[in-house]
């Protein structure tokens, strides 16, 4: 699972009487999320504490196919982003201004007087105090909303004849107070509300489009809705749309999506579990019940995506429509998984309106390394082309009720010289016909190394390739444009990797069925020479035995067979899992030398299992070994699914990371660039996985002159009408760091 922090809870797949080791089910995935809050005007706000997410009432069409985030921007440090505005509200007002008193008042019911009383201590009369009419705001909710209230204040008056008068305090019910609220700006890019449900491109099976949204056991922190008792089965994640303006819809509005059972994960929903769709009527605020499916069977085979088409009744169609997908699932983890693609909601529809001018990508792209996600650049350097795969194959779909030709190309950008390292085709007439809902797998031969001038640092190359069912591809005909383009990466940096960071299982070594308390795992890794590591970064799993107060060793092997162990080192210190990724990084003491071919892993002792994180979509189970007493090794047991351990060592990395022996000094850190694409282009262009929070774009004539400003939120830039040559594009996120990138403009 992409760039989250994944938790597991041991759950046993039937291997056979004699196997030891074992898949477990995914049991959390933290995220960020913000609890809604609903006010009449059907603005839409997330709160924590007092970070507020403000959203505007979206138009038809309502499209997404999940291939990228409309996801709530997650603000990490309010005070500073450029999105955020600040505010202080107070609870009490009075004729419009701000209660600057420190008394406060009372409630109406509790009404205070003032007595006159005689030297007797007779009371001659009572009457109540001066009624004060207040503003009480309620700071709980954004924005605050407020009461008119009557009240008194705090205290009762005794004038005593001849004593003078006395004072007698009384507990305020309402006094001043204040609070500020982070407001963070309107985006019209986001579509949701919520944050529980995990969008993915690797739980689908052969999705509808690039892209999915799973929906597990699993709440709106990630964690367990109930990690103590593995029984309960109830409520779990949503799906909840910000406001769509649905007045004056006609009879022909219709909502559709697909949805899939289980997919790639490891369990799938039973008769117990369910999926579920309602609609919002703002008039009445009531949620009514569309739409729900329940499941099968954990054991059933996958299921493949189903279409489902919901008109939408005329008392939804309101000025504030709202949808919301839900899911009843056993509560302890990534159970009972549902994915969820391609939601379409318009006007002018009908109960036929099942098919869409539309080809997608159905996976993302592989990295451009054969063997590894990531490696060291200096091991790559050595010999770039036999680390290259000989070829990409992606896959693309066919949305359409009819036959398509899909143009395509790939394309690896040299964004520094402003050309590109490679092009396939060399031309742009590359096309193949894709049936009617058809899939087709295409292959993009790489031929190519990239030039060892250019590899001198930490760096990420791209890959770009690009589908499209008409020969000029700025054209907008194309249902859905996002799930066009799709990059592959080669990632050089100082570790070994073979994941690619994420987990849809864990894989451990089950010690407690031979009777001992030991366990071995190691993952064997291939370099082109000796070399040195520093460190190991691993992806512990927690789960309900929890293994944090058991100590295990970080053990590096030079061979299994016969066993030689060339570093060990205890490990007490609690294994923690919020780190980034998830991963946890164990400096070693000293460097340690190893040759071309080293095995780095874990023994274990103790009773405790230790679950480690399983990559299902990267099969290297050819490098994993496991052993109950360090002499006899065995590879994963025929009933483990191919997949890889997360486990990365990292190279040349001094003890406890300070200092890095590279030739040609420190290395750099990975650093986003601007890209455009296509580039040369004539028409329009768009940004390859730009910068995150991107607040200026703008065009430069190459003597400086401004030119355009563009919406950087936007998904594609018009630069027609400009003459043929080089410009300069500059843009500025939200830190104030600044990106220039050239751009050449070829007329056809």
């Amino acid at each position: 699972m992409k760039a989250h922090f994944t938790l597991f809870l041991m759950f046993m797949i039937s291997l056979g009487a004699s196997a030891q080791d074992y898949l477990s089910v995914p049991s959390t995935n933290p995220s960020f999320f913000r609890e809604e809050v609903k006010t009449k005007d059907h603005k839409i706000f997330y709160q924590v504490d007092s970070l507020v997410y403000e959203y505007d009432t979206l138009q038809l069409p309502f499209i997404d196919d999940f291939s990228v985030d409309h996801f709530p921007a997650i603000v990490k440090d309010p005070a500073n982003d450029p999105r955020v505005i600040d505010t202080v509200f107070y609870a009490l007002y009075i004729n419009g201004s701000i209660y600057t008193g420190d008394e406060g008042f009372v409630q109406e019911k509790d009404t205070t007087f003032t007595f006159l009383v005689d030297t007797a201590g007779n009371t001659i009369s009572k009457t109540p105090n001066p009624i004060q009419i207040i503003q009480y705001y309620d700071l709980y909710t954004y924005p605050p909303s407020f009461q008119l209230l009557n009240s008194y204040p705090p205290y009762d008056i005794v004038d005593t004849s001849g004593f003078g008068i006395d004072t007698i305090q009384k507990e305020p019910f309402y006094v001043q107070d204040s609070i500020k609220y982070y407001v963070v700006q309107k985006d019209n890019e986001s579509f949701y509300l919520d944050r529980s449900v995990y969008r993915n491109y690797t739980m689908g099976f052969y999705p509808p489009s690039l892209g999915v949204v799973t929906f597990d056991g699993l709440n709106q922190f990630g964690l367990p809705y109930n990690f103590d008792d593995i029984a309960t089965n109830g409520r779990a994640d949503r799906l909840t749309s910000v406001p769509i303006n649905l007045e004056g819809a006609s009879d022909s509005t219709y909502f559709s999506f697909f949805f899939q059972a289980k997919g790639f994960a490891l369990d799938g929903p039973n008769q117990e579990d369910s999926l579920s769709l309602e609609f919002y009527n703002s008039d009445t605020e009531r949620w009514g019940l569309v739409w729900n499916q329940r499941g099968q069977s954990t054991t059933a085979p996958v299921d493949s995506f189903r279409q489902v088409m919901i008109r939408v009744d005329s008392q939804f169609r309101t000025s504030g429509f709202q949808f919301r997908f839900r899911n009843r699932a056993r509560l302890q983890g990534a159970y009972d998984n549902w994915h969820v693609d391609y939601i379409y909601l318009d006007d002018g529809r009908s109960q036929n309106d099942t098919a869409q001018k539309d080809i997608s990508y159905v996976y993302r792209a592989p990295s451009l390394l054969k063997e590894y996600e990531a490696m060291p650049v200096w091991h790559y350097r050595t010999n770039p082309a036999n680390y290259m795969r000989d070829s990409v194959i992606l896959e693309v779909r066919n949305n359409y009720s009819g036959p398509l030709i899909v143009f395509n190309k790939m394309v690896l950008p040299d964004t520094i010289n402003n050309n590109n390292y490679y092009q396939f085709p060399p031309s742009n007439n590359f096309f193949r016909p894709i049936r009617a809902f058809g899939n087709l797998r295409l292959g993009y031969p790489l031929n190519f190394s990239y030039p060892q001038a250019d590899i001198d640092s930490f760096q990420v190359f791209k890959g770009v390739c690009d589908i499209d069912f008409r020969p000029v591809a700025v054209e907008t005909k194309d249902f859905i444009r996002e799930n066009d383009t799709n990059l592959t990466r080669l990632k050089l940096t100082n570790y070994y990797a073979y994941d690619d960071g994420s987990a849809e299982a864990g894989y451990g070594v089950n010690t407690g069925s031979s009777g001992g308390n030991t366990s071995y795992l190691a993952v064997r890794f291939n370099m082109p020479h000796q070399d040195t590591l520093g460190g190991v970064q691993m992806y512990f799993l927690p789960q309900a035995n929890d293994t944090r107060t058991q100590s295990f060793y970080l053990t590096v092997w030079s061979s299994l067979s016969p066993p030689n162990v060339i570093f060990r080192k205890e490990v007490r210190t609690r294994a923690i899992y919020d780190e980034k990724d998830a991963y946890i990084t164990y400096w070693f003491d000293s460097l340690v030398l190893v040759g071309p071919t080293f095995y780095v892993g874990y023994e274990k002792v103790g009773q405790l299992s230790m679950n480690m994180g399983y990559d299902l979509n990267n099969n290297h189970r050819d490098k994993i070994s496991w052993s109950l007493n360090g002499i006899e090794w065995f590879n994963p047991s025929s009933g483990i699914r191919d997949g890889s351990v997360m486990l990365r060592p990292i190279l040349r990395k001094r003890n406890y990371g300070v200092g890095l022996l590279e030739q040609k000094g420190f290395v750099k850190r990975e650093e986003k660039s601007l890209i455009p694409y296509p580039n040369p282009t004539n028409a329009s262009f768009r940004l390859l996985d730009p910068p995150n929070g991107l607040q200026l774009l703008r065009l430069l004539s190459f003597d400086g002159r401004l030119l355009s400003e563009f919406d950087p939120r936007s998904l594609e830039y018009s630069i027609e009408g400009l003459a043929e040559g080089m410009y300069i594009l500059q843009a500025v996120d939200q830190e104030g760091k600044s990106y220039t990138a050239k751009i050449m403009i070829s007329n056809p």
